[in-house]
């Protein structure tokens, strides 16, 4: 097998990162559940951290993360409902 060097890793975040600046800009505001302060995500390489409840321009492939990520942690509380509060068994 084959490793990745930080080289090579460095280099995969610096063209992602050009790509990500030549994107079009759009404004997102990203709600919390729990009060966290700040949304973590990344691609390829490149880590942001957003505050939430404030609008921020991002690159339009960051938004369409943000809201992957809104619409999994929908799906996953609505899901854990059936467990929550009613004891209901797993398993």
């Amino acid at each position: 097998m084959q490793y990745i060097s930080e080289r090579e890793i460095d280099a995969l975040s610096s063209d992602a990162g050009k790509r990500l600046a030549k994107e079009k800009r759009v404004q997102v505001v990203v709600t919390t559940e729990h009060g966290e302060p700040f949304w973590e995500g990344g691609i390829n390489g490149c880590f942001f951290r957003i505050k939430t409840g404030e609008p921020v321009l991002v690159p339009k492939s960051l938004s369409e993360l943000i809201a992957q990520s809104a619409k999994v942690r929908l799906e996953s509380s609505q899901r854990m409902q059936a467990y929550e509060k009613r004891g209901r068994r797993v398993g």
